[in-house]
Order: structure tokens, then sequence, then C-alpha cells
């Protein structure tokens, strides 16, 4: 990969500096630049309010990211607005006569810049086919549950460990009895995969060292999802890798997946509450 010290010390690129929450183009522009993350962090958003000015996050961008790299071939307006997250510095330069006139003085790194675009381009893309067929499997798994039950739940989880590549997932619900406790109802690492280990969590957050002292096994790299109803966070589900961490765009369909995953234990939940309503009516 070619030295970002010598993009900037070639004179074709311009240094900019934003600091946080400095816009460095808003949705719908027309910019004919393309950017190098030189130093700090960017945001890119997705307006989806215009009464409210709301924007949801897609995606960081970090060191020696490219920015709208789709300038070198077109020169439509901008389908994201782009925020420092901190203080960033920028290398940018202009397609269309600062591009070429650079790849003419330096051909060797002018490759090297257009190949590397080509690459970040192309893993964007397959990280979004990923996403989108991962969130199609997940919807195709859910549609296929023909009673809401442990056991359905619990075969969900296996395909969702399968669809998201991942060594582990783990599944606790919360106590409603005694507050901060959660139960260990599913462990794929397990040889069972079925547990019921009650553990406490101060405050009701997951807490890895917890884990250790009742001697459970947790993969190397993890990430945790709280799901919940109301504001109130009934469940957790802990995702593992033993070899290699999470990128973000798998992050994303992880946060997906609980969303439609939550849905169905929550409906579960309802039909268990129904059933006891029942039997205690029957009893009386």
């Amino acid at each position: 990969m070619i030295s970002l010290e010598n993009l900037k010390s070639s004179g074709h690129f311009n240094v900019i500096t934003l600091t946080k929450w400095d816009v460095l183009f808003k949705q719908w522009e027309i910019d004919m630049n393309l950017y190098l993350v030189y130093d700090g962090e960017l945001s890119v958003q997705k307006e989806i309010s215009l009464q409210k000015w709301e924007f949801k996050t897609l995606g960081l961008l970090g060191i020696w990211n490219i920015v709208w790299e789709a300038a070198l071939s077109n020169d439509k307006p901008k389908e994201v607005q782009i925020t420092a997250n901190r203080d960033t510095t920028l290398l940018s330069i202009e397609w269309k006569e600062a591009f070429p006139k650079f790849v003419k003085a330096f051909p060797s790194d002018g490759y090297i810049l257009l190949t590397t675009i080509i690459d970040i381009a192309n893993t964007r893309l397959l990280r979004a086919n990923s996403e989108l067929t991962a969130n199609y499997e997940v919807n195709i798994a859910i549609s296929k549950i023909k009673d809401i039950s442990l056991s359905s739940i619990y075969k969900l989880l296996l395909v969702f460990e399968n669809i998201l590549w991942v060594e582990q997932i783990m599944y606790f619900e919360k106590n409603l009895v005694m507050d901060e406790y959660y139960k260990l109802r599913y462990d794929s690492k397990n040889e069972r995969s079925l547990r019921n280990t009650i553990i406490k969590f101060p405050g009701g957050k997951l807490d890895f060292e917890r884990l250790k002292e009742e001697e459970i096994v947790v993969s190397k790299y993890k990430r945790y999802i709280k799901l919940s109803l109301w504001k109130e966070n009934y469940w957790f589900i802990l995702i593992g890798r033993d070899k290699k961490d999470f990128h973000e765009n798998e992050e994303k369909l992880l946060r997906n997946t609980a969303a439609s995953f939550v849905a169905i234990i929550h409906q579960k939940r309802i039909l268990d509450d129904t059933k006891n309503k029942n039997y205690v009516k029957s009893a009386l």
C-alpha cells in the first residue's frame, strides 16, 4: 500500500482539517473530490427524517479509508453525509484535472492508489452483498417457525450461528423475580448446548469476568447485544469467534439479527403468560 506521507508530500493533494462534528459534505451535494483519511475518524450518515433533521450512522471510516471513490467515474450527488467523529485530517484531490496530473507525475504511486481504490470498493460491495444475503437467510429461518417454543428458539440460534459465521452463541434470559439475575439458557460451546445457569450481573450489564468466575468458556473475540422491550433489558445474546474480530458491517448485521430475534422471544413470552393465566383460571 502506498504511503500517505508520499501522497501528502507529492504536492498534488490538499490537506483538510476537520474538528469534531464538522461536516465534510452533506447528503445530495455534488463534490468532485476524492478524500483519504490521514488521521482521525469519519462517520457515514444517512438522512432519515427531513422534518427532524435526523441521521442514521451507516459506518465509520478510519485511517487510510477512501471517501467518495465514486468521484472517479461520476459526478452524481452524494447519497450520504460525512461528519467528523473527532478532530480529523484528510487528503483531498480533485478528480477531473488534478488526479490525472498526479498519475502522470507519479505513475507508480498512481497505479497503486487506483488498485487500492478498486480493492476498497470491491470489499465494500462484497460486505454489502454478504449482509443482504445473511438478512435474507435470517428472515427465511424466522418465517419457517411453525410454533414458538424454547425448542424453536434454540434451533433459530443454531441457524444464526451458521449464518453469522461465528463459533459461539450464548443466550441469557432475565429472571423476572430477582433483579440483576440472568439465566444462561443456551451455549453452543457447551457439549449439550442447553444450560440452566443463574448468574448475577450487577447493574444488569453482562460482565465477562463474571462468566469466568462461573467457569464458563467464552470466545476470544466477542460481542454482546442487549435485547430490550420498552427500554427494559430482558435478554442478552453473546456472539463469539476464536480466530478473527468482527468488522463494522458484521456488527451491523448482528444488530439487525438481534432486532429480528427479539420479536420472536417476545411473542413466546406473550404465549407463556397466556398459558399461565389460563392455568390459574382453570385451577380456581
